[in-house]
């Protein structure tokens, strides 16, 4: 498997080309209904509100915070996986609605998931978060840590 905590990309520029064609897809699909587009600056506002705190400014984290530069689209692998970034109690309880939610999500992913996001990747939708993120996790470190491993598993 690939482990979560290391790797990355041989060519610099495959992940500028990569970020690219995300952005161009999420924007291809906001003509599908459900599907949302990004407003960046608002967005980036978002995580530096709700998130930036914990996760640092350049997504790398702490001694106690996971890392999600290079690592968020990992989680993307799985159900399980997809539905954890919406559960956790920083996105279940953000004071967002769920559509700003979903484009935090999803702009947090392209800004800095790098080579982890997969090819397939499905931007996240007002609906999916909301639905989601009724069913908030207790147990994170418990559950990341299982999940990881079923991740790392599977990669």
């Amino acid at each position: 498997g690939v482990s979560l905590l290391g790797g990355g990309c041989r060519w610099p520029g495959l992940r500028t080309v990569k970020k690219l064609l995300l952005s161009i897809a999420l924007l291809a699909s906001s003509h599908n209904p459900g599907a949302e587009t990004i407003n960046r600056a608002r967005a980036k506002f978002n995580y530096q509100m709700f998130c930036m705190g914990c996760h640092t400014p350049d997504g790398v984290g702490s001694r106690y915070v996971p890392k999600i530069k290079g690592h968020i689209g990992y989680f993307l692998q799985t159900q399980a996986g997809r539905e954890y970034l919406v559960r956790v109690p920083g996105s279940a309880n953000a004071a967002l609605d769920d559509q700003q939610l979903a484009e935090l999500l999803n702009w947090t992913i392209l800004e800095f998931g790098e080579g982890s996001v997969p090819d397939a990747f499905r931007p996240y939708t007002a609906d999916e978060v909301g639905a989601l993120r009724q069913q908030p996790l207790m147990e994170v470190l418990k559950y990341r840590k299982q999940l990881i491993s079923t991740l790392d598993a599977a990669l």
